[in-house]
């Protein structure tokens, strides 16, 4: 499915949401009709918002690569749609709350965070890539320099581009592209 017919599906599918929750008593705020579409690896959805004041408008954005199933993307619409609530832009107890409804309802299965991973990545850690510092590899078509460990606890590899601009990462990810060379 692409480009024309996979907008209108999920521009189907964000009016359907919008119904749903109004079924419940639950009121969404205005938002653009028309979902945009994404390919962002690391997050399946987010919510915009593109005008403040009384009248609020937000964006609901999708990516198309996080899910595939209808079931998977109506739980982020509804999602997105509940951080148009008053009071529900963060991850709360009201946000809660409207999610619990929501799931009640209508079996969806709202939560907070899903993280989908783009790879399947091991546990590692910094003792692991110690002795690869200076190693570079290629990700994604560019080339980066293990430049070694840092302080932080959870993403504690510096790496370098070749301008010298330093990105930091787990150690999991360093090991994953340089076994993959």
């Amino acid at each position: 499915m692409r480009g024309a017919k996979m907008q209108e599906r999920f521009d189907a599918l964000l009016a359907e949401c919008d119904s749903c929750l109004r079924r419940i008593g639950i009121l969404p705020r205005e938002c653009l009709p028309s979902v945009r579409l994404t390919h962002n690896r690391s997050r399946i959805g987010s919510c915009k918002k593109l005008r403040g004041g009384r009248r609020p408008l937000f964006q609901i954005s999708y990516s198309v690569d996080a899910c595939k199933t209808d079931a998977l993307a109506r739980d982020v619409l509804f999602h997105e749609l509940i951080h148009t609530l008053p009071g529900c832009f963060d991850h709360g107890e009201r946000f809660h709350a409207a999610a619990a409804r929501v799931n009640a309802a209508y079996g969806a299965d709202v939560r907070a965070t899903r993280r989908v991973p783009s790879q399947e990545v091991p546990v590692a850690n910094k003792l692991q890539v110690e002795g690869l510092v200076g190693k570079s590899f290629f990700v994604r078509g560019k080339c980066y320099t293990f430049a070694g460990s840092n302080s932080r606890p959870k993403r504690c590899c510096d790496l370098r581009d070749a301008r010298g601009r330093t990105y930091v990462c787990a150690p999991a990810y360093v090991l994953a592209h340089i076994s993959a060379d």
